[in-house]
C-alpha cells in the first residue's frame, strides 16, 4: 500500500478490527519488502486487545537511561519485544498518511531535520531558547484519545480507544503526600510517540507562530526545544512577551524548564539544537576533533586500538547503547554524514576527514581473507602484540562442557571463547577458531587476533592461528608514549 491508499483505507476505519486489519496488510507488505512474505505472521485480535490495554506493563516496554548532552539522564522507554513494536512501526504509518505537523515543527516529519530549525534563525541578533520540562510524560491518554477524534483523523471512538491504548504506558508516580497514583502517558522510546507530540502541539504551534508575529520574530519547534529569534530584544524578564509565552505554554498543559531557559546574543555562541548559527552553520569545535583525533589513532596505531579507545569514550557519553556494541566505521561515518549535512559537501574540513577515512577503510580491507563461511579479516595482529597495544590481556577460557546446556555451548562456542576489557570494565568477547587444539590456545605467541566482519556485516574478534593471515611485522611500540599521547589526545 502507498501512503495515499493507507490514508484512505485509514480515514473510513469504524472499528478496532477495521485498524488491525490495516495494520496487517502494512506489515505484510513490509515483510514482502524484505523479502519474508513466507514468514508473514498477522497480529491476531488477541495481540490488539492485550497490547491497547497500558495496565499490561509486562511485555510493552522496557526502561533504561541515556546521558542527555547538557547533564544528567533521560527515562527512555521502549517496546520490549518484537512483535509489539513492529505493530508500532505500522501504527505509526498510519498516523504518518494521515496527519502533516504544523510549518513549525522542524523534528520527526520527513523533509525537516535539526539543520533546518537551525537555519531559520541564522544571522539574527537574539536567540532564545526554551525547553519544555518532562515533554513525553506530560501528554496523557486522554489527550491522546480526544486528539484523534479532531481533525484531520475524525477517528470513531474505538479507533481513538485503541490506538490511545497502545500508544501509551502507565507510570506510577508518587505524589507530594507520600502515596503513588498511576498515570497513562507516552513513552519517550516508542516510535509512535514523536508524531504523536507534533499533533498535540498543532495548538501550542498555533498560538506561539501568532506571538512571534505579533512581536515580529521567527519561531520554530524541534519536540520540547522552541527557540525564538530576531533582530530586536522582547526577551528581557518579566517583558510583555515572556509574560505571554508562559501563559500560552501553561494554558497548552506544559511547563517551562527554567535551568533550560537561555538568552543568547549575537557576538557569543548562539546554538539552536546543538548547531551553531552565528554567521553561518556549523559544528562545536569539540566535534570535529572527537572524529580527527578518532582518525589519526586508527591511522597510526590500528582499528583495534582506535576501537578499543574510542568505546568507553562512546558508552560514556550516550550513557546507553541498546544492544551489543557499536561499530566503529559506522560511528565515524554517520558522523562524517552530520558534518557533511551542517557543513555542506563542499567544507574543507569534512573533506579532509572523509578523505582520510575512505583511506583507512580501504587500507584496511588490504589486508583480507574471505573464507568458506564468507568472513572478512579487516585488521590482524599478533595476540601478544594486541594485548600491548591495548593494555589489556586477552583471557582465554575453555568451560567445563558437560556443565553447560546447550544454549550456552552454542553461545561460547562450544565451550571456548576470549575476552579482554577495556578502561571502562567493558568486556570484548573473542570467538576462538574451532581449528584450534585446547594446547594450541595456550601458546599466545603462536596466535593472531583479527578484526572480522561476517556475511552479514556484522564485527566481531576472532582469535586464530598466526599464519591463517599475512601480518606485517609489528612495529616497535613504546607503551607509555603510546598511553601518554592517547590520554592527550581523547581527553583534549
Amino acid at each position: 500500500m502507498d501512503k495515499e491508499q493507507i490514508r484512505q483505507t485509514a480515514l473510513q476505519m469504524k472499528t478496532r478490527e477495521d485498524l488491525l486489519t490495516l495494520l496487517n496488510r502494512i506489515k505484510r507488505d513490509e515483510m514482502e519488502k524484505l523479502d519474508f512474505a513466507d514468514k508473514f505472521h498477522p497480529f491476531t485480535a488477541k495481540h490488539m486487545n492485550y497490547y491497547c490495554n497500558p495496565k499490561n506493563a509486562f511485555h510493552r516496554y522496557r526502561q533504561f537511561k541515556i546521558k542527555k548532552k547538557s547533564g544528567g539522564f533521560r527515562q527512555i522507554m521502549a517496546p520490549r519485544n518484537r512483535s509489539f513494536m513492529f505493530m508500532l512501526d505500522c501504527l505509526n504509518e498510519v498516523l504518518k498518511a494521515v496527519y502533516t505537523p504544523s510549518q513549525y515543527a522542524m523534528g520527526f516529519t520527513e523533509g525537516r531535520s535539526v539543520v533546518l530549525n537551525a537555519s531559520k534563525h541564522k544571522g539574527a541578533n537574539y536567540v532564545f531558547n526554551i525547553d519544555l520540562k518532562d515533554f513525553f510524560p506530560s501528554i496523557e491518554q486522554p489527550r491522546v484519545w480526544k486528539r484523534l477524534q479532531l481533525q484531520p483523523f475524525n477517528f470513531p471512538v474505538p479507533v481513538a480507544s485503541a490506538i490511545a491504548g497502545l500508544c501509551c504506558m502507565k507510570e506510577t508516580r508518587e505524589m507530594s503526600d507520600g502515596t503513588k497514583k498511576d498515570f497513562y502517558v507516552l513513552p519517550q522510546g516508542a516510535p509512535t510517540s514523536p508524531i504523536i507530540t507534533n499533533m498535540i502541539c498543532d495548538k501550542l504551534d498555533h498560538r506561539l507562530g501568532g506571538l512571534a508575529r505579533r512581536f515580529g520574530l521567527n519561531y520554530t519547534r524541534y519536540a520540547d526545544d522552541i527557540t525564538f529569534s530576531s533582530m530586536h530584544n522582547v526577551y528581557q524578564e518579566n517583558s510583555e512577551f515572556r509574560k505571554e509565552l508562559a501563559r500560552i505554554i501553561g494554558n497548552q498543559g506544559f511547563t517551562m524548564n527554567e535551568q533550560k531557559t537561555r538568552l543568547l546574543k549575537r557576538g557569543s555562541r548562539q546554538e539552536v539544537t546543538g548547531i551553531t548559527i552565528s554567521d553561518r552553520l556549523n559544528v562545536s569545535q569539540k566535534y570535529v576533533r572527537d572524529i580527527r583525533n578518532i582518525l589519526y589513532i586508527w591511522e597510526k596505531y590500528g582499528y583495534a586500538v582506535a576501537y578499543s579507545k574510542f568505546l568507553p569514550k562512546y558508552k560514556e557519553e550516550k550513557g546507553h547503547v541498546k544492544k551489543g556494541n557499536p561499530d566503529l566505521m559506522n560511528v565515524i561515518d554517520g558522523k562524517l554524514m552530520y558534518l557533511k549535512m551542517v557543513k555542506g559537501k563542499e567544507d574543507s574540513v569534512y573533506k579532509r576527514m572523509y578523505a582520510k577515512f575512505q583511506i583507512l577503510v580501504e587500507k584496511s580491507y588490504d589486508i583480507k581473507k574471505t573464507n568458506e563461511k564468507n568472513i572478512t579479516y579487516i585488521e590482524t595482529t599478533p595476540l601478544l602484540e594486541f594485548e600491548k597495544k591495548i593494555g589489556s590481556p586477552v583471557e582465554i577460557v575453555i568451560s567445563n562442557q558437560e556443565s553447560q546446556s546447550e544454549a550456552e555451548k552454542k553461545k561460547n562456542d562450544k565451550g571456548r571463547y576470549a575476552y579482554y576489557k577495556l578502561a571502562n570494565g567493558s568486556k570484548i568477547k573473542a570467538s576462538i577458531s574451532k581449528y584450534l587444539s585446547d594446547a594450541e590456545i595456550k601458546t599466545k605467541d603462536k596466535l593472531a587476533i583479527s578484526t572480522c566482519r561476517d556475511a552479514k556485516s556484522k564485527e566481531f574478534m576472532f582469535i586464530h592461528r598466526a599464519g591463517i593471515v599475512t601480518v606485517p611485522p609489528p612495529k616497535p611500540i613504546d607503551i607509555d608514549e603510546l598511553n601518554n599521547e592517547l590520554d592527550s589526545l581523547l581527553s583534549s
